[in-house]
């Protein structure tokens, strides 16, 4: 009997040989990577990141943790909440799902902002830079996704806005990716790439929502994500269905438009331009964003932004024409202006004012009215005082 024992001896020691053997394989050709993304993604931005949504973007091996910062709640009546995090992933030539560098940033602040005085010098919210207009992202969300390109990056942003019960003010979630290779190889008219970076913020801000006690209704997982208006994507003016409805053309310099679509959104642009390229914008900013705007102005002059003061319409220092309109809620008013709409060292100046407050008027009062809004003040050519 005593050979038979030292053989299952043997054997048992074999075995566990190669269990071992087997887990150090697993340990050292990604296991360990995988787990210890896991474990960045959850512990991130106060653990509201969803970290399948996550993974399916960046994947889950040799991620590295950014910025992480934590600030105020939405029960505090001195500091708005702000939280911030960033995920980088490295280059892997053998990862073929995502090979290249990319950052992601998130960001959950609360609106509107109660500590402005403290945050001199800098935005008040992320920005959603593109080019040209956003996409709504709808299916029950007030949001857009845009993109663009700078320095051989793409960059995706997704923004959400939650709408929390009376009482606690609201949420914005930001979430920007940027990357090289990896959004060059798999670009961003894929719609299933779109969808899987905005399911990361729609998923962030439903993980937001119950975390910080917003209680917003919410949104279905996005299916697909509209593709953001592309530079061969213009209308004439008279087809124009979504933000630029109802402006009208001017000759060969305003004969084409590109227009955010319909939908619920915190943001709505329409561009106006011709052969030669755009003119001038139009642009519709709700809740954080003309909380934003009006903070930035007085960044960059050094004084309040006229609407501030009670002035509802006119123009700012840079020659910008402007309105506002009294929206639903606490945030403040909502404000539409038009940019690259005027030129004062022609002849025909008073054309170019006529025409920009019509567009300016037309583009604002649909907007409002979409929003519930009230209707917007009749735009005019004042300066502040």
């Amino acid at each position: 009997m005593a050979p038979v024992k030292r053989y299952a001896v043997g054997a048992g020691a074999g075995l566990a040989a190669l269990v071992l053997l087997a887990g150090g394989v697993a340990w050292f050709g990604g296991g360990y990577d995988r787990w210890q993304s896991a474990r960045l993604v959850t512990d991130a931005c106060d653990g509201v990141l969803p970290a399948d949504e996550v993974r399916a973007v960046l994947g889950d091996r040799r991620l590295k943790a950014g910025k992480d910062t934590s600030e105020g709640s939405l029960d505090d009546t001195t500091t708005s909440l702000r939280v911030t995090c960033g995920i980088a992933r490295g280059a892997d030539p053998h990862d073929g799902a995502h090979p290249g560098e990319a950052t992601m940033t998130v960001t959950v602040n609360g609106v509107p902002t109660l500590d402005r005085e403290d945050r001199r010098y800098e935005s008040l919210y992320p920005p959603v830079r593109s080019t040209l207009p956003p996409a709504p992202l709808g299916q029950g969300w007030s949001g857009v996704f845009a993109m663009g390109h700078s320095s051989g990056e793409a960059r995706a942003t997704t923004s959400v806005l939650l709408d929390c019960s009376p009482g606690r003010g609201d949420l914005l979630v930001t979430v920007a990716v940027e990357g090289k290779k990896y959004l060059d190889d798999s670009p961003l008219d894929n719609p299933e790439r779109r969808t899987a970076f905005a399911r990361v913020a729609t998923a962030t801000a439903a993980n937001a929502s119950r975390r910080w006690n917003c209680d917003a209704d919410l949104g279905e997982p996005p299916a697909t994500v509209p593709l953001p208006v592309n530079e061969d994507e213009y209308v004439v003016p008279a087809d124009a269905e979504g933000a630029c409805s109802g402006v009208t053309a001017r000759g060969k310099t305003v004969d084409r438009v590109w227009e955010s679509g319909s939908g619920a959104a915190p943001i709505e642009e329409c561009v106006l331009g011709g052969a030669k390229g755009t003119a001038s914008r139009l642009t519709a900013l709700y809740g954080p964003y003309a909380e934003g705007a009006r903070h930035d102005a007085a960044e960059h002059t050094g004084k309040p932004h006229p609407s501030e003061s009670g002035q509802r319409s006119g123009v700012l220092d840079e020659g910008d024409y402007w309105t506002s309109a009294e929206c639903p809620g606490d945030d403040g008013p909502a404000l539409f202006g038009l940019t690259g709409g005027h030129d004062d060292e022609t002849q025909e100046a008073g054309a170019d004012r006529a025409y920009a407050l019509s567009v300016l008027k037309t583009f604002a009062e649909r907007s409002a009215a979409a929003h519930g809004c009230a209707a917007p003040a009749a735009p005019t050519a004042t300066t502040a005082p």
